[in-house]
């Protein structure tokens, strides 16, 4: 199991255990964003699918860089105060550790965070353990692979598929949000997924049919998220 690079909105990290476990030695995220279930199976062959060049080209990042490269990242309380050397996508890394559970990365803390900062409850930002969970993950997901594309684009093999799209009733936040998925065509290419395929939406969405599978709290306010899950026959 690894901890999350960087938390990002709607991400399933820690709900991850209540899935059913994969069954193929092959995990793909069509709809990739931090990776949360296939963070707790590190070992496994993982394909990574993502649309939104920023995350594509982290994860492309962590995959291939060093751990003494992401050690010689100086930490910073914002990404502009990063040096020339950094590259853009150690940034974009950066920006998102700033603020917690966003769609994109930030150059500095929320001034909600920046007053829990200065009581002294630091969480958020590139801070000295932030680094070096980073550097002392990489080299776990070298083989990992990423494909910067649409879901479609995803490798058609039997794989289990965990597939947790922008949700139709609450997906508008992602720069790729609900507005450019047309559900109806999704369930159906996830209903002829080959191996073990499992589908995340809210209670409540139609276009598979979805079970309530459990209510998990999420967000700073700990809002309440009732999940619905979609199971083919073969789990």
């Amino acid at each position: 199991m690894l901890k999350p690079f960087w938390r990002y909105y709607g991400g399933k990290w820690r709900a991850a255990p209540r899935y059913p476990a994969p069954m193929y030695p092959h995990i793909i995220e069509p709809f990739a964003g931090a990776a949360g279930y296939a963070m707790r199976y590190p070992d496994r062959q993982v394909t990574l699918v993502e649309k939104y060049p920023v995350v594509a080209g982290i994860w492309r990042y962590l995959i291939a860089v060093s751990p003494d490269e992401v050690l010689r990242i100086p930490l910073v309380e914002a990404v502009s105060d990063l040096p020339a050397w950094v590259p853009q996508e150690a940034r974009w890394l950066v920006g998102f550790t700033m603020n917690a559970a966003v769609t994109a990365p930030r150059n500095v803390l929320s001034a909600g965070r920046q007053r829990l900062a200065g009581m002294g409850r630091k969480f958020e930002g590139w801070t000295g353990a932030q680094r070096e969970r980073v550097a002392s993950q990489v080299d776990a997901i070298r083989h990992w692979r990423v494909v910067e594309g649409a879901y479609t684009d995803a490798p058609d093999v039997e794989a289990t598929w965990f597939v947790d799209p922008p949700y139709e009733n609450a997906g508008k936040h992602y720069v790729h949000g609900s507005a450019d998925l047309e559900y109806r065509t999704l369930g159906d290419w996830c209903r002829t997924r080959r191996g073990q395929t499992m589908v995340c939406e809210n209670v409540g969405a139609t276009w598979l049919p979805f079970v309530p599978f459990m209510a998990a709290k999420a967000g700073p306010a700990k809002q309440v998220s009732h999940e619905a899950l979609w199971v083919n026959d073969r789990t």
